[in-house]
């Protein structure tokens, strides 16, 4: 009888799971841009998109007007307690393992301690948090909450906010001296909400994960397996991409291995490895580089000076790096300036199709052009030109190389450099690239 009982219950169980497919699934999240949001009374945002193509991989549609915006905590308490309920964007912890079944990853996310810069906090430990007087707001259930309550934090020190805004809000009025959450999402919602993102910074690392679709523990496990595989197959779909860059160093160069190297490179290697995107790597004059992009699809040049003239020539991902431009000579040279202008009458050098050179020729300086930066160098070594104008790090870093003494005279302009992509790029594919690149940087930047 007992035999019975046990098979009837596996019976039943068997028949709830064969009820339910996955364009069945009920799907809740919450207003957490970029990754899920609404835009023009649309549910928009990377998540949303990633869950339309996993879904049509396998033949489903997704009608994205039954997706349940609902808060934070509701979200979380109705996944956990209701089968076949998918909650997203949900960020995987080891807490939270066990108390869904998970696919993805979405993306990644870093949760921080918010702070107005303002007020100087800085926070080196969670010794120091903790000993610290500090008020935090959260959400109900959200990651940043958990976290606290995980580090030891005192629970009257925390203060819960309704939603994302409103604690975005507690924060510029001085109710509160930190904000636990996403960053990315953080500083969206500054953009959005016309708040100065440079008035706030970043004081502390709470969390550095994935965000996933998390499904109810007792949802069929088969039905998560074909749900994950989705994602891989919606993933796959996206095109691999070709990297086209030229000898740069230290941002894109060639290594003994013959291997694409360097710092802008190994940023985007990393921002590429994160969200499982193929990507090529190719060194060719800058020039071909350029004009490549341009006319070839699913082609991106790095690193890419963003100027006026080649704005609405690609598809703009970045900033990765910072990059000043200054004027060299060699060391041994009795030449001294301060600008352009004291050195209008010498051979200055650069390159072609560079956006160092095409800046100072719009100044109306005469520039002796090459074809890359290690030739200018060699022009330089021969007195063939009297000072180069480049990057100050490619310009260290090459002479170093060389062992080769130069003189900086001075500094003449500072840039940003992006990956500039074909206009036809997708979108979303564009602005998962975008996401997870400003997720790299902060992860390096702020510890």
């Amino acid at each position: 009888m007992r035999i019975l009982f046990l098979l009837l219950i596996l019976i039943q169980a068997h028949t709830v799971y064969a009820q339910v497919d996955l364009d069945k699934l009920r799907f809740i999240t919450e207003e957490y841009p970029p990754y899920n949001f609404v835009e023009n009374a649309k549910l928009s945002g990377i998540a949303v998109d990633l869950l339309e193509r996993a879904l049509a991989s396998e033949g489903k549609r997704l009608d994205r007007d039954s997706i349940e915006l609902l808060p934070w905590a509701r979200g979380y308490e109705t996944a956990l307690n209701t089968p076949n309920t998918v909650l997203f964007s949900t960020t995987r912890t080891e807490t939270r393992e066990s108390l869904f079944q998970w696919a993805g990853p979405i993306s990644a996310d870093r949760v921080v301690l918010m702070a107005r810069k303002s007020s100087g906090i800085k926070i080196n430990s969670v010794d120091e948090l903790n000993q610290s007087s500090l008020n935090i707001a959260v959400i109900h259930e959200d990651i940043g909450a958990q976290r606290l309550q995980e580090l030891g934090v005192n629970p009257a020190r925390i203060h819960t906010a309704m939603n994302n805004t409103s604690a975005l809000t507690m924060l510029n009025a001085n109710r509160v001296d930190l904000w636990a959450y996403g960053e990315d999402v953080a500083f969206w919602l500054m953009d959005k909400g016309g708040y100065d993102r440079d008035e706030f910074e970043p004081v502390f690392t709470l969390s550095e994960a994935y965000l996933y679709f998390a499904f109810n523990v007792d949802s069929d496990p088969e039905l998560v397996h074909r749900f994950q595989n989705a994602i891989m197959a919606a993933k796959e779909d996206f095109p691999k991409l070709r990297l086209l860059t030229e000898d740069y160093p230290p941002f894109n160069y060639l290594s003994q291995s013959g291997e694409v190297v360097g710092s802008a490179t190994e940023l985007l290697k990393t921002a590429f490895g994160m969200i499982g995107i193929e990507a090529e790597f190719q060194l060719l004059p800058w020039a071909r580089a350029l004009t490549e992009t341009q006319m070839i699809e699913n082609t991106c040049v790095y690193s890419t000076t963003r100027t006026q003239e080649r704005e609405e020539q690609f598809v703009w991902i970045g900033p990765l790096l910072n990059n000043q431009w200054g004027a060299f000579t060699l060391a041994t040279s009795d030449v001294q300036a301060k600008h352009l202008d004291e050195i209008s009458h010498l051979r200055m050098g650069s390159s072609r199709e560079d956006a160092i050179a095409q800046y100072v020729q719009n100044l109306g300086y005469d520039l002796v052009l090459a074809s890359s930066d290690p030739e200018n160098l060699d022009r330089l070594k021969a007195g063939l030109i009297d000072v180069w104008l480049t990057s100050i790090d490619a310009a260290e870093h090459l002479a170093s190389s060389q062992n080769i003494a130069l003189d900086k005279l001075f500094i003449f302009n500072d840039t940003q450099l992006y990956l500039a992509c074909n206009k036809a790029m997708n979108q979303n594919l564009q602005r998962l690239l975008q996401v997870t690149l400003d997720s790299v940087l902060n992860m390096q930047n702020v510890r």
